[in-house]
C-alpha cells in the first residue's frame, strides 16, 4: 500500500491518530483530534470509502481500526520521508534522527543500532555470494 499523499489535512490528522489510538471508536478519535463527533465520523467514513481504514459493529458502535498495521504504514511513511526531504539517502535521514535525539540515545540503543547496521552488511554480502 503507498503512502497516502491525496488525504486532506483533516483526514491525514485522523489516519495518523487511528494508527496511535486502533482500535477505537469515533468518540475516542474526535477526543485526539478535536472537532465535532459528526465531522469525525464523515472523516472517518472517507477513510474507510479510501480503503485506509475498516470498521466493524460492536455492539451499539463502530469499532475502526486502519487497514495497515503500523509497522508497515510507518515504514511506508519513513521511506516517502527519505525519499522527499533527505534525497534517498538512509545515512542523510538516520543522522537526522540522532541529531535530534541525542540526548535521548543511550548506549543500548547505539549497541542495537550498530548490530543493524553489521546484520545489514552480512544480508548484503551473502547476497552476493
Amino acid at each position: 500500500m503507498d503512502f497516502p499523499k491525496k488525504l486532506a489535512r483533516r483526514e491525514q490528522e485522523a489516519w495518523e491518530a487511528l494508527h496511535r489510538l486502533a482500535p477505537c471508536t469515533a468518540l475516542e478519535l474526535q477526543e485526539e483530534i478535536g472537532g465535532t463527533y459528526s465531522g469525525t465520523r464523515a472523516v472517518l467514513s472517507r477513510l474507510v470509502s479510501k480503503g485506509l481504514a475498516n470498521h466493524r459493529y460492536d455492539g451499539p458502535r463502530y469499532i475502526y481500526e486502519p487497514v495497515q498495521d503500523s509497522s508497515s504504514a510507518g515504514q511506508t511513511a519513513l521511506r516517502e520521508i527519505v525519499t522527499t526531504f533527505f534525497r534517498g539517502s538512509n545515512a542523510e535521514a538516520l543522522s537526522a534522527l540522532l541529531a535530534i535525539s541525542k540526548d535521548a540515545v543511550d548506549d543500548e540503543e547505539l549497541d542495537r543500532l550498530q548490530e543493524m547496521v553489521s546484520a545489514a552488511r552480512r544480508s548484503r554480502e551473502s547476497d552476493d555470494a
